[in-house]
This record gives C-alpha cells, structure tokens and sequence, in this order.
C-alpha cells in the first residue's frame, strides 16, 4: 500500500515539474511588440506599451525589415518590431518600416 502511495505522490510531483517546464517554454517563445528607439552595440531598446526593454542580439539573430533579410544594424529607430522571444537574445526581430504618407495638397 504504501509502495501505491509513493507512486502517486511521484507522479504528482513529476505531473507539476512537467506543467512548470511547459510554462516555461510558452513563456520564452512568446513575443514582444513595440516600436525600435535605438540600436547600440548590438542591443536594441524597444519602446513596448508599458516600458522600454533592452533586447540582447548575437550573430544568429534572424533579422528582417519590410520582409527582407537584414541585419541589427538595419533597425532604425521609430520601426516597429515583434521579437521573439520576449525574454532573453533575441532569435528573430521581425521590423517593419512606418509609413509616411504624402502631404496633402490643397486646391
């Protein structure tokens, strides 16, 4: 009975150290939006709804601007960025180019 009981109490703990590392990982993979407000020494500071974050790059950071490979030091600030992951180097920063409409003309 009491070998039933350790297997039960095991399982558990197992079952909770598993949904932990799912949380985890969901956690990690997650992105973060906001607009580029500068780019130095390979570190991107990102304007996000509630604060500015320092993202961290390294030379397999896949970078893209308007669709297109490109490289950190392409980011220009005012571009808006989805980085993934959230926390920690950056594996993917994702920019597009804001758009600047024409001056309206008047008759």
């Amino acid at each position: 009975m009491k070998s039933v009981a350790l297997m039960f109490v095991v399982g558990a703990v197992l079952g909770l150290v598993m949904a932990q590392a799912t949380v985890a990982e969901q956690a990690k993979a997650a992105t973060l939006s906001g607009t580029v407000v500068k780019v130095e020494d390979g570190k991107v500071t990102v304007k996000a709804p509630d604060k500015e974050i320092v993202v961290a790059t390294d030379d397999k950071t896949a970078v893209t601007v308007d669709g297109k490979e490109a490289k950190v030091a392409d980011l220009k600030a005012g571009m808006a960025v989805v980085v993934t992951p959230a926390e920690g180097t950056a594996t993917k920063i994702e920019a597009t180019t804001p758009k600047v409409e024409a001056p309206k003309t008047e008759k």
